[in-house]
């Protein structure tokens, strides 16, 4: 967010409540159902991806 021109007084607040925001109770089975897996989580996601975070291309 600060890469993109947030300013810090208005990110961390953000980063912060998303912290501390709760399961979703909307959670489906349609990623399982779709394709015979269960869903994974987005951190699981960002952490198989971690090293594309910071390349950007030509």
């Amino acid at each position: 967010m600060l890469a993109d021109g947030l300013p810090e007084p208005l990110a961390d607040p953000l980063v912060a409540a998303a912290e501390r925001r709760p399961d979703s109770p909307r959670v489906t089975d349609h990623v399982r159902r779709l394709t015979g897996h269960p869903a994974g989580t987005f951190a699981r996601w960002a952490a198989d991806h971690a090293a594309e975070f910071g390349r950007r291309e030509p």
